[in-house]
């Protein structure tokens, strides 16, 4: 005879599934008169139940990270994150177990197969989707993205409080005329958005296209390269970029016009950016203690797991994530060319 699925001990059980999928991975807490049930369903099922099912389980528990699958090489803007959730996961004595989301690859059935305890799972598209899935299968679910979702709970990134910071900090910096690249996808034109106006706010002038110039890119370096040269045309004096193809890009572009950063452009960061402070010159960042961030998403997914064990459930929580600026030597105060 095959397996019992998850549906069929909580039918035979007259459980939710959740309850069952706490039962089987012994999670602790778990009342005694729901073990019995599901002792009892799995005979009725042809299943020998494993002696105390009650009892936590021993050593370490498999913790999932889901993960958009990458359409390019430098568009994972999450990727600095998840490492730092793979080293808190292992450094509280658990296994990270990390997944890919994508239109024919859903994780949850994997998951609920294999005991994953919990998962936090990162972005929207593909992974987004799968979140609701995984809580379905009784798997407790924390998120990690841009935009606020309902439902479960979640860390928002703030991403226009970061591009107000940068502008504001290059007009400290005596900067009137800043440009903004950014990468042509659904959040493009929010964020265009938050520039113009932080540019309009900031500097008391009209949020036009000529007074705060913005470039829309592809992905890639060589499409950022071509941001970089539309922008440098518009005689900027610093710049805002918002994906690691379009830093370097702008790399690319200064160095063709024997420009150089930050003596002739200062270059400010939005968001993530491995290996930043390595770069020639070092980049000044506005970006997210992702450290602090990958700590705390662990520990609320261990609250939920707690919370889920002991038979209660508060509202889902939302947290906003807001970014701090890193000062590095890719900006100075403003020259003429």
């Amino acid at each position: 005879m095959s397996r019992p699925t998850l549906r069929q001990i909580a039918q035979a059980a007259d459980l939710s599934p959740s309850t069952v999928s706490r039962v089987l991975r012994r999670v602790p807490g778990t009342s005694p008169a729901a073990r019995e049930a599901v002792a009892v369903a799995l005979r009725g099922l042809g299943v020998e139940p494993s002696p105390d099912p009650g009892a936590p389980a021993a050593g370490p528990q498999l913790i999932g990270v889901v993960s958009n699958q990458l359409e390019e090489p430098d568009v994972d803007h999450y990727g600095t994150v998840a490492l730092a959730l793979n080293r808190e996961i292992f450094a509280r004595g658990h296994i990270a177990v990390s997944a890919t989301a994508a239109e024919d690859l859903d994780p949850a059935p994997a998951f609920a197969a294999r005991g994953v305890a919990g998962a936090i799972v990162l972005g929207g598209a593909e992974a987004g989707r799968s979140a609701p899935r995984l809580a379905q299968a009784g798997i407790p679910v924390v998120r990690i993205s841009n935009a606020p979702h309902s439902g479960l709970p979640q860390f928002v990134l703030d991403a226009s409080s970061g591009i107000e910071t940068a502008v504001r900090h290059l007009v400290h910096m005596g900067h009137r005329r800043i440009g903004f690249a950014v990468m042509q996808n659904s959040a493009a034109e929010s964020r265009a958005h938050v520039f113009r106006q932080a540019v309009s706010q900031t500097l008391h002038v009209p949020a036009t296209r000529s007074e705060a110039p913005v470039e829309f890119a592809r992905e890639g370096q060589h499409a950022g390269t071509h941001a970089a040269e539309v922008l440098l045309a518009q005689d900027i004096t610093a710049a805002i970029t918002t994906s690691p193809a379009l830093t370097l890009g702008f790399f690319e572009a200064t160095a063709q016009a024997r420009l150089h950063v930050p003596r002739d452009l200062s270059l400010l960061s939005v968001g993530d950016l491995q290996d930043a402070d390595v770069l020639d010159p070092p980049m000044s960042q506005v970006t997210y203690d992702w450290a602090r961030l990958a700590e705390s998403a662990v520990a609320e997914l261990r609250r939920v797991i707690d919370q889920r064990a002991a038979g209660t459930q508060a509202d889902a929580a939302h947290y906003r994530v807001v970014p701090e600026l890193v000062l590095r030597a890719s900006i100075r105060p403003v020259t003429k060319r």
